[in-house]
């Protein structure tokens, strides 16, 4: 970056701050900073309540992953962010035994853990953002494919809706324009999940202000709302009556909060809670699950000689 770029850059943070401050709306939209690695890291905990479904016991998940996201400016007026899933540490608490999961050798694991997540270390998909930090395009997603030469479709749709889920996860809550402390908004979107189809996730948010977080200005928002399986539609809009394997119940519920860094333009810290009514091939099934995403580190990536 040249050096009129680095104090344009200290400018603006230095602004969007201040106004955060003084009362004034600040735009808490993500920004990617070309020539920058992000890490990031994920901790999931998840029950499944299989009682429901005539088990014997519940199973317990929890899913540790480190994330980069390398990000270079590409074509004239775009940035492009590259995700990749660098490590995945796991452990399941079912029947009354414990197993674990480690990426770095997927092959000592439970069966179970080795399907669901042996072939997700190391796989990769790209962002495509205009120069106004809006989202064109997901990209390069051939590492989530499956079928070699002759790639299975369905996964190229899952792939995809994968990379989808990523971003929208990321964006989960912030508003679409600027906002004042105090001020409240209501977030709709509807998101690709690879059984469940699409899903309405609607929330109410609010603005509580600005903390002083790790040394950086932090705008704190809060969250709660709910999430429902809505019906796949053809290229017209039509409703179609295709039943889906597992559904979100209407009254699946989701609430967290977001620490948002007004300095960096990126999200620092993020808390979602779901109460999700799981419909599995008709029978409900309440599954209760909590993420937590933490900003480890952003680097300068080391120039290739």
């Amino acid at each position: 970056m040249s050096r009129s770029n680095v104090l344009l850059a200290c400018v603006f943070s230095f602004l969007a701050s201040a106004n955060a401050q003084d009362g004034t709306a600040v735009e808490l939209k993500l920004y990617w900073q070309p020539g920058q690695i992000y890490t990031q890291e994920s901790d999931t905990d998840t029950t499944n309540f299989l009682t429901a479904l005539g088990k014997t016991t519940d199973q317990k998940l929890r899913l540790h992953q480190t994330t980069r996201i390398a990000v270079q400016q590409s074509a004239p007026g775009q940035t492009e962010a590259k995700v990749t899933i660098e490590h995945l540490l796991g452990e399941m608490h079912y029947e009354g035994q414990s197993h674990l999961f480690d990426s770095n050798n997927p092959e000592a694991s439970h069966p179970l853990l080795r399907q669901s997540f042996g072939n997700s270390a190391g796989k990769s998909f790209t962002l495509v953002y205009d120069e106004k930090g809006n989202f064109i395009d997901a990209k390069d997603t051939g590492s989530m494919v499956t079928g070699g030469v002759e790639p299975d479709l369905s996964s190229i749709a899952t792939a995809r809706q994968l990379a989808t889920l990523y971003r929208r996860s990321l964006e989960m809550g912030l508003p679409k324009i600027p906002v004042h402390p105090g001020d409240k908004w209501i977030s709709d979107e509807v998101i690709p999940f690879a059984q469940a189809g699409t899903v309405q996730v609607k929330l109410n948010a609010k603005f509580d202000g600005v903390v002083d977080r790790e040394g950086h200005q932090q705008a704190q928002i809060a969250f709660e709302g709910t999430m429902k399986s809505m019906r796949d539609k053809d290229s017209t809009g039509r409703e179609l009556r295709t039943e889906r394997p597992v559904t979100f119940g209407d009254d699946s519920k989701v609430n967290g909060h977001v620490f948002f860094d007004l300095d960096r333009r990126t999200i620092s810290l993020a808390v979602f809670s779901a109460t999700i009514q799981l419909k599995v091939e008709g029978k409900p099934m309440p599954v209760r699950q909590q993420v937590t995403t933490k900003l480890v580190s952003i680097k300068p990536a080391v120039p290739v000689n």
